[in-house]
């Protein structure tokens, strides 16, 4: 007999009588982060739709959609290599921000005419040393079912995020000569455990509002280190003592700092950002997801 997957996580003392629900146990697991990691994107946010004190317990978040790469991207089968998988882009899932799933999504096709053979992978790793080698099979944690078109189609590719892996992108255009593959409006959207009474939603979608997410290390560095300084003005009564004028730059940014909520999801996303930049290596060949109805 199978061992209760919540029985580790759920002690009698913490609840009346012996009817646990699923919004019990949510309770008492961090914003529902285990229970809900078993469950597709489609069917935790269903989930978080049943009731107001599920969507409160669940606290489940969709940042706004961050580009993986501007315009169209293409490739073509040169050197008898159109056969073989190549890496192309890291997916960077936030650090240091608990996400429950990622959607990479784009328009892809393929040279427009004769056989039908490029594909796309995305892989999952926690040794990242020998990324330029081929996959390995038991690697891929999503791919697409079908090969390009040879018109323009939508594609999504939805994965679970495991703490600790690195996420990439590998595409096949085919071997036999003439075959190209292009992808345009290549985006990736997270679905996040959002910790900060909303605030790192909010503050998320103001960034990318502003164009912030790109791949100057600058910008985050700096975010970082006011976000820091603003977090530390904060008294133990919660009063703010920042100053005005860092405070109002902030907020022509779009950014709250009414709340040490808003600077704490600040700093989370700054962290998240200078990382994602620092740890970038160059492509090899660089050329509406989560809504509760998208589904």
């Amino acid at each position: 007999c199978k061992r209760d997957p919540l029985s580790n996580y759920i002690k009698r003392d913490d609840m009346s009588g012996d009817n646990v629900t699923i919004s019990d146990a949510l309770h008492v697991d961090l914003c529902g982060k285990h229970i809900l990691s078993f469950l597709t994107a489609k069917d935790a946010l269903t989930f978080a739709t049943t009731s107001k004190e599920n969507k409160d317990t669940a606290c489940l978040g969709i940042f706004e959609p961050v580009k993986l790469h501007d315009g169209i991207v293409s490739w073509g089968d040169s050197f008898g290599s159109g056969g073989n998988q190549h890496r192309w882009k890291e997916i960077h899932v936030p650090i240091a921000i608990p996400t429950h799933s990622v959607q990479f999504s784009c328009k892809w096709k393929d040279q427009g005419w004769g056989n039908r053979k490029g594909r796309l992978y995305i892989t999952g790793y926690k040794d990242c040393e020998d990324l330029d080698s081929p996959f390995k099979y038991e690697d891929v944690v999503c791919s697409t079912d079908c090969d390009a078109e040879h018109d323009w189609r939508p594609l999504r590719l939805q994965f679970l995020v495991e703490e600790g892996k690195r996420y990439f992108v590998w595409y096949k255009v085919g071997g036999g000569g003439g075959h190209e593959l292009f992808l345009r409006n290549a985006v990736v959207h997270s679905l996040i455990y959002d910790n900060y009474e909303g605030y790192l939603v909010r503050q998320q979608r103001a960034l990318v509002a502003k164009g912030a997410y790109g791949d100057s290390p600058l910008f985050p560095l700096l975010l970082k280190a006011v976000a820091l300084y603003g977090q530390c003005s904060f008294a133990d009564d919660g009063e703010s003592m920042i100053h005005k004028s860092i405070a109002g730059a902030l907020e022509d940014l779009g950014l709250s700092t009414s709340n040490k909520n808003a600077m704490d999801a600040l700093v989370v996303l700054a962290s998240s950002m200078s990382n994602a930049v620092r740890d970038e290596e160059p492509g090899n060949n660089d050329g509406d997801y989560m809504t509760y109805d998208s589904y």
